[in-house]
């Protein structure tokens, strides 16, 4: 192109440009829209998340066979990131406060999507199990920066349904991760797709830098309107600086506690669904592998439909009743009985499909509970909201790490000695049961970690 010729914007460019304008009245009373804009790239960071996060699994056997690796070694691979994404879940939040969500964000999606491309290009367990942890550690912060900024950019009466759009998210990248990776396993090879499903994070870190800002203040296409918006109901001072938070209070908080303990048994129950749910089917119904595999989906769905109708249950029963100790506790203990007395049910059923459809009805129950640890805890947080979620996360991370070779064991167990499968069954009832209890502790209207007055 010569020197006086026109420059060409492309449609995308006008596109951004538009969202960068400054309104030209920031003080009109209609509220501009760029929150809907900034929904859309936190619920495909979650999906895109997953989808680095499961192809492991899905690639376990073909792997194995090239690689010469064994159950116990592949295992230690999932040790790795567990352990990873436990130690950076409070770092992870810090750092999101300390630098903004903006920065940090699109700074861990390519963390770990360099540590997959990494994964596929070594081939000895020691190179792997170090890739692994540090993608754990990257991964550790998309929850609390996460909630962050959905506290950050979304009106308390919102919260809750953009928290199920975002979980929500999660669940459906497990489901495509599964079903994708599958088909394109025998044609491509575990190390290509790897490959490719890396460079869905780095694009989208690109994207996100570009289009997002960590407040809406800061965003040029966010009007004066909006902003008032997104910040009605709030008690806090207008400041972004977060406030002290008080370690020795939040230690001694039983609402930390009760925070903390429902996600490590409400995870423990959904970890029987993606690790050893196919096998329970094999062993218990004698049907094949990849049926079992198909049946596993089925309570997957249950979960991501459930996650979405959870937002519009917690937010409509807070605009009912202005409680938020009804609508976030008071949803996740019902929805959390049903999904253990489903559990329950169906192990008085005759076939694996009646089975898995019961239990499926009460994934659907405990997929409408998922919000409702991301609104208490930002309720909780204040404007350390990322720290608490970090809190709360780290203690879920504990159902893979501790809880989930217990199940094992316990599966070797009965299948040794030709027991009753159904206990296995009863245990993961048993957790949502118990996650259900502990939030009957938890009080939103508390704010964790805050120095009491002297």
């Amino acid at each position: 192109m010569s020197a006086g010729s026109p420059s060409v914007i492309t449609a995308s460019e006008l596109w951004l440009q538009k969202l960068s304008e400054p309104t030209s009245n920031p003080t009109d009373a209609r509220p501009t829209r760029i929150r809907y804009v900034v929904l859309p790239l936190l619920a495909f960071a979650a999906a895109s998340a997953y989808l680095t996060r499961h192809c492991l699994g899905v690639a376990n056997t073909t792997m194995q066979e090239e690689l010469g690796f064994n159950n116990e070694q592949f295992g230690y691979l999932y040790g790795a990131f567990s352990a990873g994404y436990l130690i950076c879940q409070v770092p992870g939040g810090w750092l999101g406060q300390k630098f903004g969500t903006r920065t940090v964000m699109p700074v861990l999606s390519v963390v770990w999507s360099l540590c997959t491309i990494i994964t596929a290009a070594v081939s000895s367990l020691g190179a792997m199990i170090v890739s692994r942890f540090v993608f754990g550690l990257a991964q550790a912060g998309l929850v609390p920066n996460g909630a962050k900024a959905v506290k950050d950019w979304f009106p308390v009466t919102f919260r809750g349904k953009a928290s199920s759009i975002i979980t929500m998210s999660m669940s459906i990248g497990s489901v495509i991760t599964i079903w994708l990776t599958a088909h394109l396993l025998d044609d491509h090879g575990w190390r290509e797709i790897f490959r490719t499903y890396s460079l869905v994070g780095i694009v989208w870190a690109v994207a996100f830098y570009f289009i997002f800002r960590t407040r809406p203040q800061e965003h040029r296409g966010a009007n004066e309107a909006e902003c008032k918006l997104i910040a009605a109901g709030e008690a806090e001072k207008s400041d972004a600086t977060p406030e002290p938070f008080h370690w020795p209070t939040a230690v001694r908080q039983g609402a930390t506690w009760a925070l903390s303990g429902q996600l490590l048994f409400k995870a423990a129950g959904y970890n029987f669904y993606v690790t050893f749910f196919p096998a329970f089917l094999e062993y218990k119904y004698g049907i094949t592998k990849t049926d079992a595999g198909m049946l596993t989906t089925w309570p997957l769905i249950g979960v991501i439909v459930g996650s979405l109708c959870g937002g519009a249950v917690i937010d409509g029963l807070y605009k009912r009743t202005n409680s938020k100790r009804i609508s976030r506790c008071g949803t996740s203990v019902v929805a959390l009985t049903m999904a253990g007395l489903f559990a329950v049910a169906s192990t008085y059923t005759g076939t694996a499909a009646a089975l898995v459809l019961v239990i499926s009805i009460g994934a659907f129950f405990s997929g409408i509970s998922i919000p409702c640890p991301w609104a208490a805890s930002i309720d909780m947080g204040g404007k350390n909201s990322a720290l608490v979620m970090g809190i709360m996360n780290s203690t879920g991370c504990l159902a893979g790490i501790c809880i989930s070779p217990f199940i094992g064991r316990l599966i070797d167990h009965i299948k040794a000695t030709n027991g009753n499968w159904d206990i296995a069954v009863w245990v993961n009832a048993a957790f949502y049961i118990l996650a259900a209890l502990l939030w009957l502790g938890v009080n939103p209207n508390t704010q964790i970690g805050k120095r009491p007055d002297v």
